[in-house]
């Protein structure tokens, strides 16, 4: 489905709303990022002169942090979207004084995660090994159905193994600072939905289980968009849209969490503290 902050093509965000960057973004207050692919077209056709000031928006729906997760549905990786960037930069499309005053926005991991679990082979490696080879960007939401998993509780091995994944993430944000002079900043995302699960009415959610478009159980079985798929009246009500992705209520939840909260959410700043820090030039 296409995001709102694209006129002409899709920017690769599987919602019907904002996501945590649209809504970081208007906090901030700056325009929405355009999809690189729809930027990067005007460019060469001669659409437009100069990549936008405000930033890209990288988005490809089904990436993750391993080169391999969905190859197969023609995505682009990870490592293909730091090479795009690479290249910008090098070709002075993007301004080197800028990009010192940016944030940059990392969510991965968490279809590396579900695809792990959803293989039809047994997997080479056991989680801890998995999850070790893993690079460091990205945090998971587990909510989806799988073969095998339970339909009333959470899917107590993938959770597991999220948790390992941002273990291993948070380390490693840590221990940036050593080498990088930016600040760098862990958003604990895992904790901020735990919240919402143990106390919906405070965040009014209705429904932490089913997806608001889809079919079967839990909205789980035909996929948004599929032939005979529905969806429910009130979506915001919901904590997740469809089988994978949460409502854009809780994108905005979860933004604010990000933006102004304690070190139990986001740490060790949070985005609107980052935003007013001014770093010395090396």
């Amino acid at each position: 489905m296409a995001h709102p902050s694209s006129t002409t093509l899709p920017a690769g965000s599987l919602t019907y709303g904002r996501t945590v960057a649209d809504f970081i973004s208007q906090f901030i207050g700056i325009d929405l990022q355009k999809p690189y692919l729809e930027a990067h077209i005007e460019v060469l056709n001669g659409s437009r002169k100069d990549y936008p000031s405000n930033g890209l928006n990288f988005a490809s729906a089904g990436s993750g942090v391993l080169q391999a997760t969905n190859q197969d549905l023609g995505v682009t990786s990870l490592q293909e979207h730091l090479q795009q960037f690479q290249t910008l930069v090098e070709q002075n499309y993007i301004d080197k004084n800028r990009i010192q005053n940016s944030i940059f926005f990392f969510e991965s991991g968490s279809n590396d995660i579900f695809d792990y679990f959803l293989t039809f082979s047994p997997p080479t490696l056991d989680p801890d090994a998995y999850c070790s080879n893993l690079a460091p960007l990205g945090c998971g939401l587990g909510g989806v159905l799988l073969s095998g998993a339970p339909i009333d509780r959470c899917y107590g091995k993938m959770n597991a193994m999220v948790k390992k994944y941002n273990k291993g993430l948070e380390s490693l944000v840590n221990q940036m600072p050593v080498n990088y002079p930016d600040v760098t900043v862990y958003g604990a995302l895992y904790d901020i939905v735990h919240q919402f699960r143990a106390t919906p009415t405070r965040y009014r959610l209705h429904d932490l289980s089913s997806a608001c478009c889809g079919k079967g159980t839990l909205g789980g079985l035909l996929q948004c968009g599929k032939e005979g798929y529905t969806i429910c009246s009130w979506p915001n009500k919901f904590l997740l849209w469809d089988f994978f992705h949460p409502s854009e209520h809780a994108y905005k939840i979860i933004s604010k969490a990000l933006w102004a909260g304690t070190k139990y959410r986001i740490r060790p700043l949070n985005l609107k503290t980052l935003v007013n820090i001014t770093l010395p030039r090396v």
